[in-house]
């Protein structure tokens, strides 16, 4: 949805003219205006040249000419280019209901002259926009001229000044929500998780010109197929016409991202932003494991425990306050390593593989050791939602990490995006991660600025949105992820002075109990028999000495009871539960 001073005077016009509203002798411009408003959603056709507004349509009519009889706006004042209304806006307004609508800085300047804000505060105007916002379903209409604009757009996220559409082509785009752009004054620009399919779709062959466009219909009628649902003969020749379909009836490549695009348009757009980190030390350790694991193929005695790796490493190991062994943990939290027994002889020992996601990583960064943050990682998956992109911050660092190039991800950026969505966590929070969580409200944001985070605890907070148990949002405001909620419940009865509260090791053993000695829905509990422990034991797959410390420190912790797991030890498996669950499969370029 974008309204800028045009769309607000053809929006007046139909509000005063009540009811079917003839637009013959409008002009082209005025004309183009109104079709933008109908592929918002805010206006419809009604018959030949009439026009009438949807009920979102009317409720935004009535609220701008409420808000110019009270003097809060000036529509006569506004620059014809001033955007009233943008993703961005709605975007800030949808950061600032996280924060109990409280907008500091420049955003709140940037709300401010829009009549959303006042005194630091949303206005009942930004909730009623919101409102709108969330009812209005926009058109899907891309013609021959959307479909070269999308076809020749980089993805993003990219500078807004090097955009290669302009005008009323951007305005549809950005009345479709195809494209978002960036708080709080859309200076970066990405196409949505809706736009980037269909750019795929077009660019894998699907084919729109003067006769065929691509609307809601075709993305029904490709649902239908995926479906298993039976189409006639004229939709089977129209998707064979548009590429989607084959002469034998098999579906062609631009499909996949098509049937996408459909689950987007009519389910609901993506709405998680996860991410990923990794550092410098953190990347010398997969390679350290693998160059040990070599040499043991001609000496036994090498492998990679903890102390060989930290032999090897502790000399130039840079993270003085953050040890080999929680950085193995935070490596096996990302599902980049496993820990498993070794047996030498009689003797039983903890060591460390690559899993096929650590592989890819230490591939990635051969040759280039420098680290992965989680602010880059999230400048791109974020674009993957309805109203988002990231801010010029976020971007630029994007940048010079080699996540981003020339406004489209890079080789690096998709892989770390995929991993972020993929990996299987099962984190590490350590005490100084349990302290920062602890800052956060449980159902509200908090800004950055109050919680006078140290420079350990910025760090640490970095960790726990790489984790996806926090966000940042790009207005400085942090919330906790439903996950983060689960998990600071779990961990509000951890008595102070257990270092590391969550290892990989102790969810492994919780997911073990849970499987081994079963729910018991009657009573809520997971309970543990005596004779299971054994097959506890061999599940965890570790070797004695940590499956003991594991136990001892789910004991202290009190994720365990006398025969079962307790409240806390449930909801932090619970925890990892939400941390494993997925949203639509992306399908990539």
């Amino acid at each position: 949805m974008v309204i800028t001073k045009r769309h607000a005077e053809v929006l007046r016009k139909l509000y005063e003219n009540s009811g079917e509203f003839s637009v013959e002798g409008w002009s082209d411009f005025d004309r183009e205006t109104l079709w933008q408003l109908e592929l918002a959603g805010i206006a419809r056709p009604v018959g030949v040249n009439l026009y009438d507004l949807t009920f979102s349509g009317s409720i935004l009519a009535e609220m701008i000419q409420e808000m110019v009889e009270n003097g809060v706006i000036d529509i006569g004042s506004w620059k014809d280019s001033f955007r009233w209304i943008g993703s961005e806006i709605i975007s800030m307004i949808r950061y600032s209901k996280s924060i109990n609508s409280e907008i500091r800085g420049v955003y709140k300047e940037e709300l401010e002259k829009r009549g959303f804000s006042k005194d630091g505060k949303l206005t009942q105007y930004a909730s009623t926009l919101d409102e709108i916002y969330e009812t209005s379903h926009p058109r899907l209409v891309v013609n021959s001229s959307i479909a070269e604009a999308l076809k020749k757009m980089p993805e993003g996220p990219g500078e807004r000044k090097s955009l290669p559409v302009k005008g009323d082509d951007l305005l549809q785009l950005e009345a479709m929500r195809l494209i978002a752009f960036s708080v709080p004054k859309s200076d970066i620009y990405s196409l949505t998780g809706l736009g980037q399919q269909i750019k795929a779709a077009l660019l894998k062959g699907f084919v729109v010109n003067d006769e065929l466009i691509l609307d809601e219909l075709v993305l029904d009628t490709v649902a239908k197929v995926y479906q298993g649902r039976k189409i006639s003969e004229a939709e089977r020749e129209d998707l064979m016409e548009r590429g989607i379909m084959g002469f034998s009836g098999e579906l062609l490549p631009a499909a996949d991202h098509l049937y996408l695009a459909w689950r987007i348009y009519r389910e609901g757009p993506y709405e998680a932003t996860p991410s990923f980190q990794i550092s410098e030390d953190e990347i010398r350790i997969l390679k350290t494991i693998v160059e040990l694991w070599k040499k043991n193929e001609t000496n036994p005695e090498i492998y990679p425990d903890h102390k060989q790796i930290e032999k090897e490493l502790s000399e130039d190991w840079k993270m003085k306050d953050y040890s080999i062994k929680l950085a193995l943990y935070n490596l096996e939290g990302f599902d980049l390593i496993r820990s498993e027994e070794y047996r030498k002889g009689s003797k039983a020992v903890l060591v460390y593989n690559l899993t096929n996601y650590g592989k890819e990583v230490l591939e990635d960064r051969r040759g280039k050791e420098s680290e992965i943050s989680s602010t880059s990682v999230k400048a791109i998956t974020m674009t993957k939602k309805e109203f988002a992109s990231p801010n010029v911050e976020w971007y630029e660092k994007a940048r010079k990490e080699g996540l981003v190039s020339d406004s489209a991800p890079t080789k690096s950026g998709k892989l770390y995006a995929r991993l972020a969505v993929e990996v299987e966590r099962k984190p590490l929070v350590t005490s100084l991660e349990m302290r920062v969580l602890r800052k956060i409200p449980y159902t509200s944001g908090v800004f950055l600025e109050d919680m006078n985070l140290t420079e350990e605890e910025l760090i640490a907070l970095e960790k726990l949105e790489s984790k996806n148990l926090v966000e940042i949002l790009p207005t400085e405001v942090v919330v906790l992820t439903k996950a983060g909620q689960m998990m600071k419940k779990a961990l509000s009865g951890v008595p102070v002075g257990i270092g590391t509260p969550v290892t990989p090791i102790v969810i492994r053993l919780l997911q073990a109990i849970r499987k081994v000695g079963g729910t018991y829905v009657k009573e809520n509990r997971i309970r543990i028999k005596p004779e299971n422990w054994k097959a506890i034991e061999r599940e965890v797959g570790v070797d004695p000495e940590t499956f003991n410390d594991a136990m001892l420190l789910a004991k202290n912790a009190k994720y365990i009871g006398k025969d079962s797991v307790t409240e806390a030890g449930r909801m932090l498996l619970e925890a990892v539960d939400k941390l494993a669950e997925k949203e639509y499969p992306w399908i990539e370029f």
